[in-house]
C-alpha cells in the first residue's frame, strides 16, 4: 500500500513539476506577444503619422519633378502601414477595410506619379485623407487605451488570436514572434555618423610643439594661466594626431584638444557649480561672437540656439566665402553658461574637417510653378546641404507656409531644381 501510495505521490510531483514548468514557459510566451504586439501597434501609429506628413508634402507643390520624392514616400508609407497591420491579430472586417483604404492611398500616389491622374484631384482628396490617417493613429495608440498595461494587450490581441487558431499552440505562436519585424525601414538619428569621418590630412599646417599649444591655450583662455596644466599627445594609433590638455583651476576643472598641425581647437569642455542668476539673450549672443572671433572662426553664422536650466547650446555654420551660402556640414556648438555667460564647452571638429565645396550653377527657380498656390515664401538663402549620394550641393533654404498645414523648410538644388531636403517646422 505505501509502495502505491509513493508512486501516486511521485506522479503528482512530476506533473505539478510539468504543469508549473509549462506554465512558466506559457507566461514568458505571452509576455514575448505582448511586447510584440505593443511594439507593432506603436509602429503602425507612428507610420500613419509620418505617412500623414508625407500627403502634406504632395499638397505643398505642384512641379512634377518636385512632388517625385513626396509621392514615392507615399507609396511606400502605405504598403508598410498595411504590413503593420496585417501583422496584428484585429478584427477582420476592421482590418480589411482600412487595408483597401490604404491600398488605394498608395495606389494613387504611384497614377499621379506616372501621370495618369491629375495631381488637383489627388491633392483635393487628400485634404480629407490626412485627417483620416491622424485620427486612426490616435485611436490606435495602445497607451491611450487603458494606458497601454500588458493584460489589455494580453487580453485584446494574444488570447484572442489564440481563441480564433485554436489549432495554433503556444509553441508555434513563439515561432512566430521571432518571424516578425519592428520596421522595414527603421530610422536612426547617426546613420552617416561613420560616413562623416575623416582623417585631418588635408591640414597643411606645420606641427606645434607642446609648449607652443600651452603657450596658445594661455592666450585663447587668459583666466586659466595660473591653472595646473597637463598635456599629452594622442596615440599612434589615433586618426589623425592632436594635443590633450588638462587643466585644473579652483572650482574649475576641464580639458581641451588641439591638433598637432597648426593648433586648431578641437574640443573644450570646462566644469564648475553655478548660480542662479542669468544673463539675456542678447548678452548670450555677444559672448558667442567674442568667443568665435578669439578662436578665429569668425567666417561662421549662428544658426540656432537653445537652453536648459544651467547653459546656453549655440550652434554655428561656415558660411562660404565666395557667396555668403552656409556649410551646415562645416559646424561648430558651443555651450555658454546662463549665469554669467562663460564658455563651458566647445565642439569644432566638424568645422576643421572642412567639406570640399565643388563650383555649381544657380539657375533662377520660379516659385510659383514650384509650390501650390495657397503655399507663401516667407524666406529665402542659399545653403550647402547633402544630397543622397553624400554629395554637398548648393541649395535654395526656403521656407514657406500655408495656414492650414503649416511651415516647411525646403533645400531645392539650385542647378537641376531637385528636393533635397524638406522638414516640417513646429
Amino acid at each position: 500500500m505505501k509502495k502505491y501510495i509513493w508512486i501516486i505521490a511521485s506522479v503528482a510531483v512530476i506533473f505539478l513539476v510539468y504543469h508549473f514548468s509549462v506554465q512558466a514557459k506559457n507566461n514568458r510566451l505571452e509576455n514575448a506577444l505582448a511586447i510584440q504586439y505593443s511594439n507593432q501597434l506603436t509602429s503602425a501609429s507612428e507610420k500613419l503619422v509620418k505617412l500623414s506628413d508625407s500627403i502634406d508634402q504632395t499638397l505643398l507643390f505642384q512641379d512634377k519633378e518636385a512632388l517625385e520624392q513626396p509621392l514615392d514616400d507615399v507609396w511606400r508609407l502605405s504598403s508598410d502601414v498595411r504590413a503593420s497591420i496585417s501583422a496584428l491579430p484585429i478584427d477582420s472586417e476592421t482590418s480589411t477595410a482600412w487595408m483597401n483604404y490604404l491600398n488605394r492611398i498608395g495606389n494613387g500616389a504611384s497614377l499621379v506619379k506616372e501621370g495618369k491622374v491629375p495631381i488637383e484631384d489627388w491633392q483635393k482628396n487628400m485634404s480629407n485623407a490626412r485627417d483620416n490617417l491622424r485620427s486612426l493613429s490616435e485611436q490606435w495608440a495602445f497607451t491611450n487605451r487603458e494606458d497601454g498595461s500588458k493584460d489589455y494587450i494580453v487580453n485584446s490581441f494574444v488570447n484572442n488570436k489564440v481563441n480564433k487558431s485554436s489549432e495554433k499552440n503556444w509553441k508555434s505562436l513563439g515561432n512566430s514572434v521571432k518571424t516578425y519585424t519592428e520596421s522595414d525601414f527603421p530610422m536612426t538619428a547617426s546613420e552617416t555618423d561613420q560616413q562623416k569621418k575623416k582623417d585631418l590630412k588635408h591640414i597643411e599646417d606645420s606641427e606645434v610643439t607642446a609648449e607652443q599649444m600651452k603657450q596658445k591655450f594661455i592666450k585663447l583662455f587668459p583666466e586659466f594661466k595660473d591653472a595646473t596644466i597637463h598635456i599629452t599627445e594622442s596615440s599612434k594609433d589615433a586618426p589623425y594626431p592632436f594635443y590633450h590638455i588638462q587643466f585644473h583651476k579652483g572650482i574649475r576643472i576641464g580639458y581641451a584638444d588641439f591638433t598637432k598641425k597648426g593648433g586648431h581647437l578641437l574640443s573644450y569642455l570646462m566644469e564648475r557649480p553655478f548660480d542662479q542668476t542669468a544673463i539675456s539673450v542678447e548678452q548670450l549672443k555677444e559672448k558667442a561672437s567674442t568667443y568665435m572671433k578669439a578662436f578665429d572662426y569668425a567666417d561662421t553664422e549662428m544658426v540656432e540656439y537653445r537652453e536648459n536650466n544651467i547653459a546656453w547650446h549655440l550652434s554655428f555654420a561656415r558660411k562660404d566665402s565666395e557667396n555668403d551660402a552656409l556649410i551646415y556640414a562645416d559646424g561648430i556648438q558651443l555651450k555658454v553658461a546662463k549665469d554669467n555667460g562663460e564658455l563651458l564647452g566647445l565642439n569644432a571638429m566638424e568645422y576643421i574637417q572642412k567639406e570640399k565645396i565643388a563650383p555649381q550653377e544657380v539657375k533662377p527657380l520660379n516659385y510659383k510653378e514650384m509650390f501650390s498656390s495657397d503655399f507663401s515664401v516667407e524666406e529665402e538663402r542659399l545653403a550647402y546641404v547633402e544630397n543622397k549620394e553624400l554629395q554637398q550641393r548648393l541649395a535654395f533654404e526656403v521656407l514657406t507656409k500655408n495656414d492650414s498645414i503649416g511651415t516647411y523648410r525646403i533645400y531645392i538644388d539650385t542647378e537641376n531644381h531637385e528636393i533635397l531636403h524638406s522638414e516640417k517646422l513646429p
